[in-house]
């Protein structure tokens, strides 16, 4: 840590140490993993193969193989990553691969994937500049990106009391030290590093950056049920949804991007 700001290297180590404290009880400590996103998951993963040029997926932020499970028979070869060890060792059987390791600097060769996906990862990372910059490397031409689940700055900002008042109320931080202990807990400022909500325009322009198009959208789906009930997944404007989808396209040689 440099002074009193903490570092990318802090934030990756206190994830680390997160996840390999929590280990398999990660999805029933996060309460969110329900057979109903599930399903939402997996018809969005269908569209992303359906827009692939081939069937070698990518999922950063692994965990305990959610998204792998959600994409079995979708994908014909599912690559699990994850910072943690522990964490990942729940979820290898969601994946025909699994490899502990660094998102900002993928152990992959260029162009060696079809499809990458990061399912409520983003918040997690320091900067996402250089995540981006490794999806856009190991994505063949044509090869496709979505993330979601990651809370957008525009809906924290204007929502800010009252988000308060429901992280009060659902007390996140409590399900950890139940789960994983005070020790652990206590790690959750530096692992939710974002907990105010990721720069959704600012990883969109770094995609486009790195020769990738990309866009965004914000829906409410699979955050509370409630919510679920009164809004589906419908696509809001920004600042009246908190969750943040990202879609990107690399594009095909001598041909344009686009989103899928």
């Amino acid at each position: 840590m440099t002074g009193d700001r903490p570092t990318a290297a802090d934030v990756k180590a206190a994830n680390r140490s997160f996840y390999d404290a929590v280990g398999a009880s990660y999805e029933a400590i996060d309460g969110r993993r329900s057979p109903r996103l599930a399903a939402w998951v997996r018809a969005w993963l269908v569209r992303l193969r359906a827009a692939a040029p081939g069937g070698r997926l990518l999922d950063l932020g692994a965990g305990n193989g959610f998204v792998g499970r959600c994409a079995a028979g979708v994908f014909d070869h599912r690559v699990g990553l994850d910072i943690s060890e522990r964490v990942l060792e729940a979820g290898r059987g969601s994946y025909e691969e699994t490899v502990v390791g660094d998102a900002d600097r993928l152990p992959f060769p260029d162009a060696s994937f079809d499809a990458v996906t990061a399912f409520a990862t983003l918040h997690h990372c320091y900067d996402a500049a250089p995540l981006v910059a490794e999806v856009a490397r190991v994505l063949r031409p044509g090869g496709v990106f979505r993330s979601d689940h990651d809370m957008d700055r525009a809906f924290h900002d204007r929502f800010r009391p009252l988000l308060a008042a429901w992280r009060r109320l659902h007390d996140a931080e409590a399900r950890c030290r139940d789960g994983a202990g005070d020790e652990v807990a206590r790690l959750r400022p530096l692992v939710e590093w974002h907990e105010a909500g990721i720069d959704t325009p600012g990883v969109v322009a770094a995609f486009e950056r790195n020769g990738v198009a990309a866009g965004a959208s914000f829906h409410w789906y699979g955050l509370w049920g409630p919510a679920d009930a009164l809004f589906g997944d419908r696509a809001m404007p920004r600042g009246l949804a908190p969750l943040a989808s990202i879609a990107a396209t690399r594009a095909r040689s001598g041909g344009d991007g686009g989103t899928p």
